[in-house]
């Protein structure tokens, strides 16, 4: 995370704007989003457990349920 930061502020000098900021911003409430929330942080860990399965239906539902965490997330910060 604190290279995406470093980037993000590298990014904001070299083309004058804050853009990269606001992304990295984004990117970072909805990862404290999930931390603080238990309920999404079992899912996701249960999910990011699941990922590497052997069975494909089982790595591609917990593909899904990353996404459903991710995007619950971000619809709590954007709120």
């Amino acid at each position: 995370m604190q290279a995406m930061k470093d980037e993000a502020f590298a990014k904001a000098v070299e083309w004058q704007s804050l853009s990269p900021l606001r992304s990295w911003i984004l990117i970072w409430a909805k990862e404290i989003e999930i931390a603080r929330r238990a309920d999404l942080s079992t899912r996701y860990a249960q999910a990011e457990n699941n990922l590497e399965d052997e069975d494909p239906a089982i790595a591609r539902e917990a593909l899904r349920e990353l996404s459903a965490v991710l995007e619950a997330a971000m619809k709590a910060v954007r709120e």
